[in-house]
């Protein structure tokens, strides 16, 4: 076990941090939560997992191996660097790069280039018996510093998640397209939430273009969609063709009564569909997320869970409960003045 923190997207104020402690929970490695700061997320784990979380995740952006943590004031700082065997940290002839960071411009009397230097001299100082040099571009290791609510955290980095390979994944980017589209980034982070593993099966009751279904094919879960309209079944096939997934089935169905036998179901990761361009089959909203529980209850296994977005206003937390669901937890996003989205996570008991 050691001490690492996960610097998470700013985006939302909870939905980073859960989405990386629920990698964490379904990877199975054990771990204790320290501390949650602003977008940052300390734990004590195994150094494995930091590999699951950049394998995984959509809202986290480095993996560090903490070194020490401390005030944001410069004695305390560098004081706490000089305590530091770096020859520990390092091996003969590494090249190594400072890096410091300040997350929502906290600490405007620390200045971050000048910080990089104070501690990347001490850091040469230490390890040059080694034959350890600075290099700017390309370092053999990357030393991360970061400021926020008034802590200094410093590490080694493990990782860093690039978000590249994500946008590719855009509704905008794939062949078959629909504006109520959920972007590859939430999609991936639902299914992260309902803590799929590999192997798997997900179940996407209202897949539309097939966004849940691509990420959670990518994370190499066996998936399963469904939707009421044969055209957006054809455009999610051809979706998951554009980047190679393969679902166990793809077809017409209504999510109200799946074609699907008791219990056959790990995971349901669903984004059903609201606003003005959905189509909810001439029933209320309420109605639909209503017999979709109902459904839902019998069709996933005992333990199994659910990911579901939903209007704020629709209170689907009490939706759920009341079809025999134990509600995890609910993260609320603002869209826009009309609309707030609820992701709400489920377990069966």
């Amino acid at each position: 076990m050691a001490r690492l923190f996960f610097i998470v997207s700013g985006e939302n104020p909870t939905l980073p941090y859960s989405e990386v402690k629920s990698i964490l929970a379904a990877e199975e490695y054990p771990h204790q939560v320290l501390e949650e700061l602003t977008q940052v997320l300390r734990v004590e784990a195994d150094v494995k997992c930091v590999e699951a979380v950049r394998f995984r995740s959509a809202l986290a952006k480095y993996c560090c191996l903490e070194i020490f943590k401390c005030k944001s004031s410069l004695d305390e700082i560098l004081s706490n660097v000089r305590s530091v065997d770096f020859t520990e940290l390092t091996s003969g002839g590494e090249t190594f790069v400072v890096r410091v960071f300040k997350i929502r411009g906290v600490s405007p009397h620390l200045d971050c280039l000048a910080l990089e230097r104070r501690i990347g001299g001490i850091i040469y100082e230490n390890a040059k018996s080694r034959g350890v040099k600075v290099n700017l571009k390309k370092p053999d290791k990357v030393f991360l510093g970061f400021l926020t609510d008034n802590v200094f955290l410093f590490g080694l980095g493990l990782a860093e998640l690039s978000r590249k390979k994500l946008m590719e994944r855009n509704p905008s980017r794939r062949v078959f397209f629909h504006p109520a589209a959920l972007t590859a980034k939430m999609a991936r982070c639902m299914v992260n939430l309902a803590q799929a593993k590999v192997g798997e099966i997900v179940l996407d009751p209202f897949c539309g273009t097939g966004s849940i279904l691509i990420e959670a094919g990518l994370m190499r879960c066996r998936t399963i969609g469904l939707d009421a309209k044969k055209y957006m079944v054809k455009g999610s096939l051809k979706n998951l063709e554009l980047f190679g997934v393969e679902p166990e089935c793809l077809g017409v169905a209504d999510a109200r009564f799946p074609p699907l036998v008791y219990e056959s179901v790990d995971r349901i990761v669903t984004d059903p569909p609201y606003g003005t361009s959905a189509t909810t089959l001439g029933l209320s909203m309420r109605k639909l997320i209503e017999q979709f529980f109902s459904s839902a209850i019998d069709i996933i296994r005992d333990g199994g869970m659910i990911c579901v977005a939903s209007p704020s206003t629709l209170g689907i937390s009490e939706i759920g409960r009341k079809h025999g669901f134990k509600h995890i937890e609910s993260h609320f996003i603002y869209v826009h003045r009309r609309l707030t989205r609820e992701i709400a996570v489920f377990k069966k008991p």
